[in-house]
């Protein structure tokens, strides 16, 4: 296994981590518009090591993928377009804790989009290229549009969903032998 598939394993389960501690910090002391307590500097420090976690997760993605017939041109920009989202995300979220408010809500909305298609494209590439188990594909493209709509019901419901994407991804990743998996990929749908 590349090293780079491993650490992008490492980096899915330590990103699942804390996107949960997250929701848990969120339930304990929500988030509001203006950050006035160590509680809501604690969240979004939490928040952003996870964003960043889940973007050296999908450069693991990335590695154990590249150069595969199955996963081409459409899986490379799938990856970029999420790492690129990710990025965003995490971009906003460091100036919304340097000015004390949550800013930019456009710019991490056009970022989320990108997100969204990122997600959704690579997880149809996983689906197709068959080198990680298919929920991990299904996970990528539902995980993060269901997640919006859990929130309604749930307040920290899309962590717990983004956790157990990339909780599932980073053993998936880890737990991949090149021989076995080769042989499933090579074989005739």
């Amino acid at each position: 296994m590349s090293s780079k598939v491993r650490w992008g394993g490492i980096a899915g389960v330590v990103a699942a981590a804390l996107l949960i501690l997250s929701a848990i910090l969120n339930q304990v002391s929500p988030i509001q518009a203006t950050y006035d307590s160590a509680a809501s500097y604690l969240y979004l420090a939490v928040a952003l090591a996870a964003y960043i976690a889940v973007m050296l997760a999908v450069l693991g993605i990335h590695a154990l993928h590249n150069g595969r017939p199955r996963y081409g041109r459409l899986g490379t920009v799938g990856s970029a377009m999420t790492f690129v989202g990710y990025a965003i995300i995490a971009v906003v979220t460091t100036i919304s804790m340097v000015q004390g408010h949550a800013s930019l809500l456009p710019v991490r909305l056009a970022g989320a989009g990108v997100l969204l298609v990122g997600s959704v494209l690579l997880g149809v590439i996983i689906l197709r290229a068959r080198l990680l188990p298919w929920w991990c594909g299904l996970l990528l493209i539902v995980a993060f549009p269901l997640g919006h709509f859990a929130n309604a019901i749930f307040g920290a419901a899309e962590n717990l969903l983004l956790a157990l994407l990339w909780g599932s991804v980073g053993v998936a990743l880890l737990s991949r032998r090149e021989g076995v998996a080769d042989r499933v990929a090579t074989q005739p749908a």
